[in-house]
């Protein structure tokens, strides 16, 4: 009972930063180890190639929703003077800003990994994969802001969210540096749904 009045006592819109916070950095996580083990063994025994990329990119958008969530609630709330302007320009808050500007440009990669996602196509393999590995920045950004910025982050449980996604990132990040980045692919008929579709074509490279 005391832990629901300690809650209800807390005003919605900071209940609402920090809950939308911890749900964008476990989808980030989430998003990071689906795009890491895209092409392992198991992972391709479990689902086809386009439910694989899909899962992936569900994962990433809803971390970059539930990022602007995370924005809009700290501008809305009264705990900390946060503005419109504070979310896009790095340093301009008074609230921890160092560690706030490392949370915007966490956002800002977010996007440009979104944005290159789509225009892969135009883009090229190459210069495609060299951006897209600017995820494992967002993801370490993103875990430095919370762990200096986050007002949860003296808690066990908080710490414990942080210190299991780092361990598990960089577990499937040194596996997939040990097996190489061209993991062997089930074999698919050259007539058959997997083999021709964009998607599978996209996991394959």
């Amino acid at each position: 009972m005391s832990a629901l009045t300690a809650i209800a006592d807390v005003p919605f819109w900071w209940l609402m930063a920090r809950v939308s916070g911890i749900v964008g950095y476990l989808l980030i996580v989430g998003s990071m180890i689906s795009g890491v083990v895209l092409r392992t063994r198991l992972v391709q025994k479990l689902a086809s190639p386009v439910a694989r990329m899909e899962w992936h990119k569900v994962l990433a958008l809803a971390g970059l929703a539930m990022v602007a969530f995370h924005g809009l609630a700290l501008v809305m709330d009264s705990y900390v003077t946060i503005t419109w302007a504070d979310l896009v320009v790095p340093g301009g808050t008074e609230y921890r800003p160092l560690w706030v500007s490392v949370g915007v440009l966490a956002m800002w990669l977010m996007v440009i990994v979104s944005l290159t996602a789509m225009w892969r196509k135009h883009l090229g393999a190459k210069a495609w994969k060299a951006i897209h590995l600017a995820s494992y920045g967002v993801f370490a950004a993103a875990t430095v802001h919370g762990v200096m910025a986050g007002t949860d982050s003296s808690q066990p449980w908080m710490l414990g969210i942080y210190v299991v996604s780092v361990a598990l990132v960089a577990g499937v990040a040194a596996r997939r540096m040990i097996a190489g980045p061209n993991a062997p692919l089930k074999r698919t008929r050259p007539g058959s749904a997997q083999a021709s579709t964009p998607i599978a074509a996209e996991v394959a490279e």
